[in-house]
């Protein structure tokens, strides 16, 4: 959220709606999709496999990734294949929120229990409590903000939370990863044995009117793990995609 500029730390300026002839501020939806492959998207395979016809092994890869709705993103917007991010889930996702590189918010993909302390400010995994993030900022230009899905971005107080970062609604998990079917962050998803030996239910929400944990049985019912279903009612990112467009609904 702050910009270096000749050796000074400078507060970026926002746009305002008062600017705006018909006082509406543009809707911004932003994605980030962790640890994606440069070629794994439909139009880098199409282009390669362009290049070189003859090569069978780039016209087998072409065949297999499929990305329409990413690619008709690219094919109507502005492609940045030089915008480099940290390789792994939260320093780019610390870098994200907060506009600043990794190495100067979040250098380490390091577990929620880690702590110092001695230092209480930026002592905790995820980004500093002093540092501000983007939803702060466009809630100061006056938007609503919301977030669905990995924060990743710290749990230690509050004020580490989407909520403390300034999301108006968040309806997702705290954690690197957690099981998609059942809510729950086990070992294998995070990489460490937590305070409740990893039978934690990592699956949030926060609106107006409330501040816990997903309370829905439907949401945190694992049955529908054996079902053919193609979108499956109780897997996590069927909730995910169901709880953002109706956000996206509401504000249109």
């Amino acid at each position: 959220s702050q910009t270096r500029a000749a050796g000074r730390h400078e507060e970026p300026q926002i746009p305002s709606a008062e600017g705006d002839t018909d006082g509406a501020l543009p809707n911004i939806v932003m994605i980030l999709v962790d640890d994606w492959g440069f070629s794994n998207v439909g139009f880098r395979r199409a282009a390669n496999a362009a290049a070189a016809p003859d090569d069978p092994l780039l016209a087998q890869a072409a065949a297999e990734i499929h990305t329409p709705n990413v690619d008709a993103l690219v094919a109507d917007g502005i492609l940045l294949d030089r915008h480099y991010g940290a390789p792994i889930c939260s320093p780019s996702r610390c870098a994200l929120q907060t506009g600043r590189f990794p190495v100067h918010v979040n250098a380490k993909n390091t577990g929620v229990l880690v702590n110092n302390p001695d230092d209480p400010v930026s002592g905790y995994q995820g980004i500093p409590r002093n540092m501000t993030g983007v939803a702060q900022k466009l809630k100061q230009a006056g938007y609503s903000t919301a977030m669905v899905g990995k924060w990743d971005a710290g749990m230690a107080t509050p004020e580490h939370t989407p909520w403390g970062r300034g999301y108006d609604e968040f309806y997702g998990y705290y954690q690197h990863a957690n099981n998609y079917w059942n809510k729950e962050g086990h070992i294998e998803a995070t990489g460490a044995v937590d305070l409740c030996l990893n039978q934690l239910t990592d699956l949030v929400e926060h609106n107006a009117t409330y501040r816990g944990g997903v309370l829905d049985p439907a949401a945190l019912d694992d049955s529908c793990s054996s079902s053919w279903d193609a979108d499956p009612s109780c897997y996590e990112e069927h909730l995910f995609k169901e709880k953002a467009l109706g956000i996206l609904e509401r504000h249109d």
